[in-house]
Order: structure tokens, then C-alpha cells, then sequence
């Protein structure tokens, strides 16, 4: 016998809405981020850099929950801009990246767009904002916990 789906599958399947939600926020901070001709992606790659400065890939990969090929491929857009450089070896640990000047002025662009973003979303949810916040950080956590990783 096979089962069969809930009519409403879609609407009420984590997996489903946490990718659309996911795409949709991406789409948003894309569009206020436009004017600077950047990714959130990328934003997130450079803000991590920020504070850790000279993390080999493998960590840089596992702080930021990447698949190492995604980020390496973004971190090549990011060299041929000119906002990353990369030091010492090959390979996930051995090469180290680093922020240039030009990335250190583009974050400090990117910062009041991105806070703006964020402001607004947050306005937009209204009193839900942190709930919803936290609704995020609950639904990580069961799924690490049901998969038996850890954050």
C-alpha cells in the first residue's frame, strides 16, 4: 500500500517551507544589497572574514554551514573582485583567506543597507520578529538533534 501525502503537503512540510522562506529572504537581502553588486552569500562570507581574518577554508566552510565546493566558488567571485586574497597552501586547510581593503570598504557600504534590511524585516513581522527568530533557531536545533549533529 502506498501512503499517501497530506493534501497540504506543501504548506506544511518543514523541509519545503524552510527552503522557500530560505530563497525568499535570499531573494530580499539580494535586492537591498543590489546597489553594492553583491550576494548575501558573498556578504556572509566577508562578514565572517571580518572577525576571523585568515581562517583556513575547511573552518571558514564550517562556520558558515557551506558545502565546501559552494563556498570555494564563491570565494573565487570574491578574489576576482578583489575583496578576498588567499595565503599559504592548497587544499581545504592549508589555504587561509583573507579580507583586502577593498572588501573592508565594501562591508563598510554593505552595513547600514544590510541593517536597514534587517529593520525592516523585523518591522514587517511587527511583535513576531523575535519570535520568528527564534522559531529559526528552534527548528535548527531539533533537525541537528534528529540527525545526531550538534551546532
Amino acid at each position: 500500500m502506498i501512503m499517501e501525502f497530506p493534501v497540504d503537503a506543501d504548506q506544511i512540510c518543514f523541509g519545503h517551507r524552510s527552503r522557500k522562506t530560505a530563497r525568499s529572504v535570499t531573494r530580499y537581502f539580494n535586492e537591498r544589497l543590489r546597489p553594492i553588486d553583491i550576494q548575501i552569500t558573498q556578504l556572509s562570507i566577508l562578514i565572517v572574514l571580518s572577525s576571523t581574518d585568515g581562517l583556513p577554508v575547511a573552518a571558514l566552510a564550517e562556520r558558515l554551514d557551506l558545502e565546501a565546493s559552494t563556498l570555494l566558488r564563491n570565494l573565487k567571485l570574491l578574489e576576482q573582485r578583489g575583496l578576498v586574497a588567499g595565503d599559504g597552501g592548497r587544499g581545504r586547510n592549508g589555504r587561509r583567506t583573507r579580507l583586502t581593503k577593498a572588501a573592508r570598504t565594501l562591508l563598510s557600504v554593505a552595513a547600514p543597507l544590510w541593517t536597514r534590511a534587517q529593520a525592516d524585516l523585523s518591522a514587517a513581522l511587527a511583535e513576531d520578529a523575535n519570535q520568528a527568530r527564534q522559531s529559526l533557531l528552534n527548528l535548527e536545533e531539533a533537525a541537528l538533534h534528529l540527525s545526531g549533529e550538534s551546532r
